[in-house]
């Protein structure tokens, strides 16, 4: 994976116009899915999302005790928060609007010792359940621990499976290691596998470092064994690198009952190093396409940078996208969500009405927080038509630090 460098490549490619008008949404309802002031609840793009249908939702997040008094407490990774927390699911019945206390469930738990993580990770020779992972009930959870002693900061990404939607997991994980070696960074956050239409194949979009860019894994065992297929993207300007992929299937007349002739989108998103500046792919939500079942894959192209109207009086600092989510709608359309860290901060979209070639202005779907550290959005459209979306969030509430983080959720119908 050898990296060749081309300093026009990020603004050669710019967003295409004309862009759609950004759509209207209604019906906006704000919740407060998980909130202590004594605690930091974040980031669930990196723990569990599955919609089960019939109001049925689990989410996760990173849950950590904080005190909000000096700046490592809210701060990430390894030493940060991170290393005091457990992967927290919660469970709601009702399409997102309650979530009970005994539907709680400790996925994982960062704050186990050394010799437990190992002893977890490591386990020679242990036999492994049967899971058939293309059932609606099948979940997967895709961790990354740190185990300082032995790695430094790169952590350790496992995946654990779940038969019950979520309810209990197996005890035996499975470790994904980067193509060029184990101590190189790899990570999966929670976009959904994709299950191909050959009916034994499972594909994970990842993002592994180096090169810095979205791969592809995939999977015919039921997920006990992950292999690297192919890298998405790489930003051949040598001054940043791709990351928060995730995965589609085009569910169109296209498909064939063969993998080689699946249609796959992946989305991420461009990170330059020191330049906040949007211009054509660099810091840009992109997409690239395969046409062959994930084997190769087209050249990045920007869906957002233009088209910002509709966040009023914009501040000149921060990052302006972060974390993308993407997710299909009934009725055929494709909506990105993102966090936006930038005055005004909050959570944004764009939509497209045939099948990614183009793209909306973007829309707001809140702007009231005064702290970038949020986002992470998970979601998908569930009954009636409403779109459920979680991610966490911060606003002021005596805590320092801009206030407690804290799991949010925002259901919203989007017009025609």
């Amino acid at each position: 994976m050898k990296r060749t460098t081309n300093s026009d490549y990020l603004i050669k490619r710019q967003q295409k116009f004309p862009l759609a008008p950004r759509p209207e949404i209604y019906d906006v309802q704000h919740f407060k899915m998980h909130y202590n002031k004594n605690w930091y609840c974040g980031h669930p793009r990196q723990g569990i999302f599955n919609y089960f249908g019939s109001g049925e939702i689990i989410v996760a997040h990173n849950h950590a005790p904080c005190n909000y008094q000096v700046p490592s407490d809210i701060a990430h990774d390894l030493g940060g928060y991170h290393s005091r927390a457990a992967t927290l699911l919660q469970r709601s019945t009702d399409g997102g609007r309650t979530w009970p206390e005994k539907n709680k469930v400790c996925v994982y738990d960062e704050t186990m010792s050394l010799e437990e993580k190992r002893n977890f990770l490591y386990q020679e020779d242990a036999s492994r359940a049967s899971y058939n992972m293309f059932l609606p009930e099948s979940v997967f959870f895709f961790g990354r621990t740190y185990l300082k002693e032995d790695r430094g900061g790169v952590p350790v990404c496992f995946a654990l499976r779940s038969s019950d939607k979520g309810k209990t997991w197996e005890k035996t994980p499975t470790i994904i290691k980067h193509p060029d070696g184990d101590l190189l960074w790899v990570h999966k956050d929670c976009h959904p596998v994709v299950c191909m239409p050959d009916g034994k194949t499972l594909l994970a979009a990842m993002s592994i470092s180096p090169p810095g860019g979205p791969a592809i894994y995939a999977s015919t065992d039921n997920g006990i064994t992950w292999n690297f297929t192919s890298l998405v993207a790489v930003d051949m300007s040598g001054q940043g690198r791709f990351t928060y992929a995730g995965l589609l299937l085009l569910p169109n007349g296209n498909l064939s009952s063969q993998v080689c002739k699946a249609n796959l989108q992946c989305y991420f998103l461009d990170i330059a190093q020191g330049d906040q500046t949007v211009d054509g792919i660099k810091n840009a939500i992109c997409m690239s396409i395969s046409e062959d079942g994930g084997n190769t894959w087209s050249e990045p192209e920007p869906i957002v940078g233009k088209g910002k109207e509709c966040w009023k009086n914009q501040g000149d600092k921060g990052n302006i996208y972060r974390s993308p989510w993407p997710m299909f709608l009934k009725d055929g359309r494709i909506l990105v969500v993102f966090a936006r860290r930038r005055l005004p901060m909050g959570i944004g979209g764009v939509i497209s009405t045939d099948d990614g070639k183009t793209w909306s202005e973007e829309f707001v779907i809140r702007d009231d927080a005064i702290c970038d550290d949020l986002g992470y959005p998970v979601g998908c459209q569930i009954e009636d038509d409403y779109i459920f979306i979680a991610y966490y969030y911060t606003l002021p509430d005596g805590n320092n630090f801009g206030g407690t983080r804290h799991i949010a959720s925002t259901v919203f119908k989007i017009c025609s």
